[in-house]
């Protein structure tokens, strides 16, 4: 049994080292060129303005291996890689203690990434976190071990880590936080730096210092065990006080476009059409102004002590560009895209496409329904679905309170009075192939991510056309030819009547005549400007979407573990949505649409609906009869 064993063991063996020497000679013919890599895809803004260049960002300064000090090479590698100079692109030795470290803890505490793996990711892939990557990551890793010399691998490594602030390289972060050359820094300082990119969002000192310390001198004892330090050294370095340099307001220093340059690359790999070994100029729709305004709702309205997260998306309406994204608070904390990938229950902000299809089977704003606790028979079930609270006026209110005040047994019972399948195939029709037909889905019960739910409200404010939300405009080779260009194709999937009726609806959110039981939901957030507006909040998740004619806007909050949302967390997304709105429309008279030839403005008293000279002004077909 054991000759057994031992020959299926040195099998094993032999098979493996058999694959490895493949892998090897392939990734000596396999040519690697760094510098194409260097400048293979550049990314613009709106304006033509540069964002990205391959995984060389915007603002590196790449400096050579002869003008980085000896010592700091030697740190690093102590730290990140000590047997760097040793193996062939990957350490099995690390790669064991390390899962066996992980093991242990049962998580992920320790990586068993080399210094030639760090640097393929840093110039050939992304930060997702998959097998295929890693599988990559070695491939690439591989090719450059048997193509380029140590010394290349290390300073390409040196210039391409990021520091956060938007910072890469060793030279710029010396500059950036302490504002010297490389050779004039202390053994504390370069001790600090080192420490920075395992996590810049954790571990910079102008965010979390004392974080930063902690890791600071855990590498000093690092230095100082693998001899790169002496005695002396290590206690000097271990009581030097670090200075930085004074960012004012160093927030506003942090790239705010990354979930948007991650949203577009990963556009770029998806497109089969598209050969992305060429050098490529992306022309995008980021507009860094309406990116600010998104950012700056962020920071004014997210803490860095808090876990809770958030998302958001800008889109243009009639043509689905989409000018801003983020896919959390601090993309130096998370890489995580929420706007993309997150699916979360969309909650009361599903309501007005329901309503969208009660104005289509002859339903007016004006329609009521007794608002009162009611236990719906659903086949052989009972189903009690309760307002917000369980608060309810207990007379009938139209379906202008119901948006206003949003009003789960109005959803309810327009939902049921359609029939379940209504909402489901108007949900089929934006591809939200998750739906499900069931009563509770009038109330949001489906999951969404926030990019999915912003096809609908911008096709609310599209007047009722759709065509999917798109990042590029154009892709242009080497050779200054156009290998894509976007083409904006509209189609009418909503009728435009009706739409511009809901959407006057939707302004009842922060119209104060709807006041019943309390306030409308946006009553204290409205914007300047006229939007059409809808919140939805579970107990997990916090939504606000809105549009004028010029801009749709999405915004989620809530834990990226789905814990409870406490009630004081529910006005984050609207103070963030009133914010952005303001921002950019801080006139009273922004955009607003103009009823059709078939409709009218009537002055109604919007609860009951009933036309009142005293009322709010909401638009009906001239056809619908007065309540």
């Amino acid at each position: 049994m054991k000759k057994r064993w031992k020959r299926i063991l040195l099998s094993i063996l032999l098979l493996t080292l058999s694959v490895l020497l493949a892998i090897y000679v392939y990734a000596s013919f396999h040519e690697l060129k760094i510098n194409d890599a260097k400048k293979s895809i550049t990314i613009y803004d709106t304006n033509g303005n540069t964002l990205y260049q391959s995984n060389f960002k915007k603002n590196m300064e790449w400096t050579s291996i002869d003008d980085i000090p000896e010592f700091v090479q030697d740190a690093f590698v102590a730290v990140e890689d000590k047997r760097f100079y040793y193996h062939a692109g990957f350490d099995p030795i690390r790669i064991a203690k390390a899962l066996g470290s992980n093991l242990s803890h049962g998580g992920i505490v320790e990586g068993g990434s080399t210094i030639t793996q760090q640097y393929a990711k840093n110039l050939f892939l992304t930060n997702e976190q998959t097998i295929n990557r890693k599988i990559d990551e070695f491939f690439y890793a591989a090719r450059l071990e048997m193509q380029y010399s140590k010394q290349e691998i290390l300073e390409g490594y040196l210039n391409t880590l990021y520091f956060g602030h938007g910072v890469y390289g060793i030279k710029s972060a010396a500059k950036y936080f302490f504002d010297l050359p490389l050779e004039n820094l202390s053994t504390a300082q370069i001790a600090m730096l080192i420490g920075i990119p395992n996590g810049p969002g954790i571990y910079s000192p102008y965010l979390h210092e004392d974080n930063a310390l902690r890791r600071q001198k855990l590498i000093l004892s690092i230095l100082h065990q693998n001899d790169v330090i002496n005695d002396t050294e290590y206690e000097q370095a271990k009581q030097e006080t670090l200075v930085y340099v004074d960012h004012e307001n160093v927030k506003e220093d942090q790239s705010i476009d990354e979930f948007y340059i991650d949203a577009v690359l990963q556009e770029l790999t998806s497109n089969t059409d598209l050969n992305t070994d060429q050098e490529l100029h992306v022309y995008t729709n980021y507009d860094p102004n309406k990116q600010a305004a998104l950012m700056n709702a962020v920071k004014e309205n997210m803490s860095d002590e808090d876990e809770l997260e958030c998302a958001g998306i800008l889109i243009e309406p009639f043509t689905s560009h989409v000018v801003a994204i983020t896919g959390g608070k601090d993309y130096t904390q998370s890489q995580y895209n929420r706007a993309i990938y997150a699916q979360r229950q969309v909650a009361s902000t599903i309501k007005p496409l329901l309503y969208y299809t009660a104005l289509q089977q002859g339903f007016t704003p004006s329609t009521r329904f007794i608002s009162q606790p009611t236990s719906f028979q659903v086949q052989n079930d009972s189903y009690e679905p309760q307002n917000y609270g369980n608060k309810y006026p207990y007379r009938e209110i139209s379906m202008i309170n119901a948006i206003a005040m949003s009003d789960n047994i109005y959803a309810v019972k327009t939902h049921l009075f359609l029939g379940t399948s209504t909402l489901h195939h108007a949900l089929l029709d934006f591809d939200i192939e998750q739906s499900q037909e069931n009563p509770s889905e009038a109330l949001g019960t489906v999951n969404m991510s926030v990019l999915e739910l912003s096809k609908i409200y911008n096709t609310f404010a599209s007047e009722g056309l759709y065509q999917k939300p798109s990042f590029i405009r154009k892709i242009v080779n080497g050779q200054k030819e156009t290998v894509y260009e976007h083409e904006d194709e509209n189609k009418r999937l909503l009728d435009r009547d009706t739409t511009l009726i809901l959407n006057q609806a939707m302004t009842a959110t922060y119209d104060l005549k709807n006041r019943t039981t309390s306030y409308p939901t946006m009553a204290g957030f409205a914007p300047l400007s006229p939007f059409a507006i809808k919140s939805g909040t579970s107990d997990w998740d916090a939504w606000v979407a809105g549009f004028n004619p010029q801009l749709t806007i999405v915004l989620w909050t809530g834990f990226d573990d789905n814990r409870n949302l406490d009630k004081n967390y529910y006005e984050t997304s609207k103070r963030m949505f009133q914010s952005i709105c303001d921002t950019l429309y801080p006139d009273k008279d922004g955009p607003w649409y103009a009823p059709s030839d078939k409709m009218e403005v009537r002055n109604v008293e919007p609860i009951s609906g009933t036309v009142s000279s005293y009322g709010s002004p909401y638009w009906y077909l001239k056809d619908d009869p007065e309540q």
